[in-house]
């Protein structure tokens, strides 16, 4: 089972949470990993407690799960530790990479957002426009996206990582285009069914992860990616299942600090790359300076966590520009099918 997310995504739809949280824990005290973007959780936990705190609020009590899973034969072992057996470490490996601490931040970060004014105001300020973007995508990178794509009425477009749907909702408002959003988080995934409900003609939304894609070949004309390319295993894996999506002629464009460019020429992939480095810059700047002003916004609403976040992923004034520096990163990059 290891290495096949499909597999892990079959049984995990037959356990309950806290099953699931169960066998997360386990295999982090077992055999702890890193991962990219923890936000706020820290590897290595010594006890349950600390293996705890990968669930965030979400943490459930986990007794219960020790005898089912038992029951299953997924764990042996009486007491307040069982071990997991070799099925359940299997299992709970791939869960693991399923359900990654930041899968649970995301769950968090849509429910806070949600009716935010906090957020909302610092959105309108730093990024133009309120679409719960969580990352570096202002409304002039989205619109310069749209157009470098040149979506209209006529136009199949999947947006990957969509969260809770606002940028999807906002590109085919614009464009009139037919859009069609993924994410790995079913909770960014029911705010965006609910309300895009009237818009259903052209907006569809579904959980699904990049992994584990199962749409029709040649579905789409444009596939957008905006700081959501990186969260599949392997980037060259990731691109090569995203293009077999795309109609001959099929355009991808993507958002990210990523170097593409590796990938891209392994895959024979045609792609044009602008450069937003300095625009990145100034953004990170900017971020500071609004998300400093607007803490005390963010605690009285009670999401300090977010503002936290906010912060880190922001430079003070006097950091100087380096172009190359990986920190200021920043690319469009527009791929084009043969």
């Amino acid at each position: 089972m290891t290495g096949d997310p499909l597999a892990g995504m079959e049984l995990q739809e037959r356990l309950r949470e806290d099953e699931l949280q169960a066998l997360i824990t386990l295999v982090e005290l077992a055999e702890p990993i890193e991962t990219p973007n923890n936000n706020s959780y820290r590897f290595h936990p010594a006890t349950i407690a600390d293996a705890k705190t990968y669930f965030r609020r979400f943490a459930l009590e986990l007794s219960p799960a020790w005898r089912d899973l038992g029951v299953k034969g997924l764990v042996h072992g009486q007491g307040d530790l069982p071990h997991l057996t070799e099925l359940g470490r299997a299992l709970a490996r791939e869960i693991r990479v399923l359900r990654p601490p930041i899968w649970y931040w995301y769950s968090d970060f849509y429910a806070a957002i949600e009716g935010s004014t906090a957020f909302s105001t610092y959105a309108e300020r730093v990024l133009g426009r309120d679409l719960s973007q969580h990352g570096f995508a202002d409304v002039p990178q989205i619109e310069r996206l749209v157009s470098a794509l040149k979506l209209g009425p006529s136009s199949r477009v999947l947006d990957t990582g969509c969260g809770n749907g606002r940028i999807a909702e906002y590109v085919s408002d614009s464009t009139g285009a037919r859009v069609t959003g993924v994410d790995y988080v079913p909770r960014a995934i029911a705010q965006a069914i609910h309300r895009a409900r009237p818009k259903s003609d052209r907006l569809r939304f579904v959980v699904a992860n990049l992994d584990t894609l199962e749409l029709p070949r040649g579905s789409f004309d444009v596939v957008v990616s905006v700081d959501s390319i990186f969260f599949g295993r392997d980037l060259e894996e990731t691109l090569k299942r995203l293009a077999a999506l795309l109609a001959p002629g099929g355009r991808m464009g993507i958002l990210c600090g990523c170097d593409l460019s590796p990938a891209l020429r392994s895959l024979d992939l045609e792609h044009d790359e602008t450069v937003l480095d300095r625009e990145h810059y100034e953004h990170l700047k900017r971020k500071r300076r609004v998300a400093s002003e607007l803490r005390p916004l963010f605690e009285r609403e009670g999401i300090a966590f977010v503002w936290e976040n906010l912060m880190a992923e922001s430079i003070d004034d006097t950091a100087p520009f380096d172009p190359g520096s990986e920190s200021f990163r920043r690319r469009l990059s527009v791929v084009r099918l043969r």
